[in-house]
């Protein structure tokens, strides 16, 4: 099986010396008494532009790597009627149309059309767009004349599919357990098989009237006869790794993903083996295939769609930032960037250049890298935390070692070192805690906290919700300032505190000493989708200073990370 290769670099030539003529030597001229003309050059200065001062506006902003054109994708379908390519995106809460042949986005369908957080979309074969709502716990449908219902089954609600005789099925993971049946027309109650069958992701029928589905915790994919009186699922295969989805294609043959190595396979449903089609580097949430069996293959953190065609591989679409969040700067100038599911390191010489990713993989904890709402340095370590996962970790960026995992805090949004403890903001808690030991409060009776700085002996934590920045040291927690507009990332610098303010779509200053405020940077983009059932904050905008002073900033509305120089 070949694949197609990169058009190979232009070739840079070294430039060529322009042709010189040797002037003849000069003949005497005869004398004259002419005085010789003399010529006076003027003197001229350059004076160079000064530098520029607060606030800074987008004008002077250079990108750290580059956006992508979603917020992370997911679940896939293609449309029976004219052959497009639907995808899910949770975190952009949208199902974006594509164009099979370019990847072009050809439509979005979002919150005005009555989508919420798809996390899998279904096109019915009359252009009916099903989809289920992961973290609002809601099957949405939406008709070709526009026409939308939606029906509650629970959180968790994830994989959905129709049988040959248009029967309707959904199934819940990660926040919930069960396998159900729904009315087409949701309008009579789900009907629940199993409400305890945990782990089953996309799924879909084969040829024998059985579904098909991975069990995303097992490593299994299952054949479920949907009719029996016990629902009692049968394992077709093991070892599969992570698997995501299983989908079939015309001749009725399963092909199934394996998220964490990045890999579709056909399956033979008759002995279990596999054989591979594709691997790439970053994980892939799922796969549609069309009706000329083309795999259409979602690398979601990557923001990308791989399409296979035979013998013939093609990548839609430029990879990017879906979901960028904290943003941390190491000793050596290299720029972090956690994107939720995945975490890019740039280059402190060049940071339009990527150079590593870590990909949340679904490993055990204490395995590997759990994904990244927020980064920041510890040393030449990085602290990441993961309120999807409830993760904390300490991570050895060059060998890409867990040192440290915590998963008692209760929704994670954020975590720094502070002395020598490892500190987080608990969301789900309303306080900031020690990470190795809840009991050790810092600061409790926040509405949401998000925001934390700290310069190893004063802890700075932001409440979203109130506007309140708090110090806290010896002394006790005290207010700083008040009153900010939902304030995200902080960072310390010199004797003042920089404060994404979202709500105000800047980034301020606050003086240390007295606690007024300015305007660092403004005309920022902070309008990413907030997603009904996750926090109001959405994802976190971070903020870092750089060794050499420049400024960070993640601006989600604009899937961009932006560097300031000073």
């Amino acid at each position: 099986m070949s694949s197609t290769t990169d058009e190979p670099a232009a070739s840079s030539q070294p430039s060529e010396p322009s042709d010189t003529t040797e002037q003849p030597g000069a003949t005497d001229a005869p004398a004259t008494t002419e005085p010789e003309a003399t010529t006076t050059v003027a003197e001229t200065t350059t004076t160079e532009a000064p530098p520029p001062t607060e606030p800074f506006d987008l004008s002077l902003a250079t990108l750290v790597g580059a956006p992508a054109a979603t917020n992370s994708m997911n679940g896939a379908s293609i449309s029976p009627l004219d052959g497009n390519l639907y995808v899910a995106s949770v975190g952009g809460s949208e199902i974006t149309v594509h164009d099979p042949e370019t990847g072009e986005i050809l439509d979005r369908l979002g919150p005005d059309q009555g989508v919420n957080g798809p996390d899998d979309v279904f096109i019915a074969d009359d252009g009916t767009v099903c989809w289920t709502d992961l973290l609002g716990g809601n099957v949405g449908m939406r008709s070709p004349d526009g026409t939308t219902t939606t029906q509650a089954v629970g959180p968790g609600v994830n994989p959905i599919t129709m049988s040959a005789d248009g029967r309707l099925f959904v199934a819940r993971i990660f926040l919930g357990d069960g396998l159900y049946e729904l009315d087409p027309m949701l309008i009579a109650d789900p009907i629940p098989l199993d409400e305890t069958l945990a782990g089953l992701n996309a799924f879909d029928f084969g040829p024998d009237g059985l579904l098909y589905a991975p069990s995303f915790f097992t490593g299994e994919v299952v054949r479920i006869d949907v009719d029996a009186d016990v629902i009692a699922p049968e394992i077709v295969a093991s070892g599969v790794g992570v698997p995501s989805a299983v989908k079939f294609n015309s001749a009725g043959e399963p092909h199934v993903v394996d998220l964490a190595g990045g890999t579709v396979s056909t399956l033979d449903p008759a002995t279990g083996e596999t054989e591979q089609l594709l691997r790439i580097d970053a994980t892939i949430d799922n796969i549609a295939i069309d009706a000329d069996d083309r795999i259409f293959v979602i690398a979601g953190s990557d923001n990308q769609v791989h399409r296979i065609d035979g013998d013939e591989f093609m990548v839609l679409g430029q990879a990017g930032f879906g979901l960028p969040g904290g943003v941390a700067v190491s000793p050596d100038g290299s720029v972090w960037v956690g994107d939720f599911f995945v975490m890019r390191g740039f280059s402190a010489a060049d940071p339009a250049r990527l150079e590593t990713s870590f990909y949340d993989r679904f490993a055990a904890p204490g395995e590997a890298f759990a994904g990244a709402g927020s980064v920041s340095a510890d040393g030449d370590n990085l602290i990441v935390a993961n309120a999807f996962s409830g993760s904390v970790q300490v991570l050895d960026p060059a060998t890409g070692d867990v040192l440290e995992d915590v998963r008692d805090v209760v929704f994670p949004v954020n975590a720094l070192r502070h002395g020598p403890r490892l500190v987080a903001a608990q969301a789900g808690g309303g306080n900031v805690v020690n990470a190795n030991d809840l009991t050790d409060v810092l600061i409790g009776d926040l509405a949401i906290p998000l925001g934390l700085a700290s310069d190893g002996t004063t802890l700075y934590v932001g409440d979203w919700a109130t506007g309140d920045i708090w110090v806290v040291d010896d002394a006790g927690p005290r207010v700083l300032a008040a009153g900010l507009a939902q304030p995200e990332g902080m960072a310390v610098d010199g004797d003042r505190l920089l404060v994404v303010e979202t709500g105000a779509q800047q980034i301020v200053a606050i003086d240390l000493a007295t606690g007024d405020t300015s305007p660092v940077i403004t005309g920022l983009d902070f309008s990413a989708p907030v997603v009904e059932g996750f926090l109001p904050t959405g994802m976190l905008s971070g903020v870092a200073i750089g060794p050499d002073g420049a400024i960070y900033v993640s601006d989600d509305g604009v899937n961009s990370v932006y560097r300031f120089e000073r």
